[in-house]
């Protein structure tokens, strides 16, 4: 790959120094360092934690989940200016969101997991964990969602209520 630093910075938007700190002594940018920083901005960009708490496997699907409700919610503004009044079409894509997609299911093992390992609701991991939450669910906990949670571990998602109303 024929990229420096300074390139990736400048594609970025990053500080020079934090791109130099990502890539190896000898400066040589491989494939690997551009995914990596790619990962960094998209984790960064949907409001997830900067570490590897999220499987970059299940970053396509909070994208498409993302962008689905962006469409949702530009269609409503367009009936809004149309002059449309259901408030189920002015509102579609402003709510909290129904389970329907991966993202939300891995969202849900996290919390099952985060749950059976003992983690304290006010411990690093849970407040993580409510930040990965909020940037894909919203600030509640949806009952589709909870009921998946419980599923994977009882008690999660009084556990997951309890994490959310702590780290606010």
């Amino acid at each position: 790959m024929s990229s420096s630093a300074a390139e990736l910075s400048r594609l970025t938007g990053l500080p020079l120094a934090e791109v130099r700190g990502m890539l190896p002594d000898d400066g040589l940018v491989l494939r690997e360092h551009v995914v990596a920083l790619q990962r960094l901005l998209l984790r960064r960009e949907l409001g997830l934690p900067d570490d590897a708490s999220v499987d970059p496997a299940a970053l396509p699907a909070v994208l498409e989940a993302v962008r689905d409700r962006l469409d949702r919610q530009i269609a409503a503004v367009r009936a809004a200016h149309d002059g449309a009044d259901d408030p189920a079409v002015l509102l579609d894509g402003f709510g909290p969101e129904p389970l329907v997609d991966e993202a939300s299911h891995e969202l849900a093992r996290a919390w099952a997991r985060t749950w059976t390992a003992g983690e304290p609701v006010d411990g690093q991991a849970a407040r993580e964990l409510a930040h990965r939450h909020r940037a894909l669910v919203g600030t509640d906990l949806p009952e589709a969602l909870a009921a998946v949670l419980d599923r994977h571990g009882h008690g999660a998602a009084a556990y997951a209520r309890d994490v959310l109303a702590v780290s606010r």
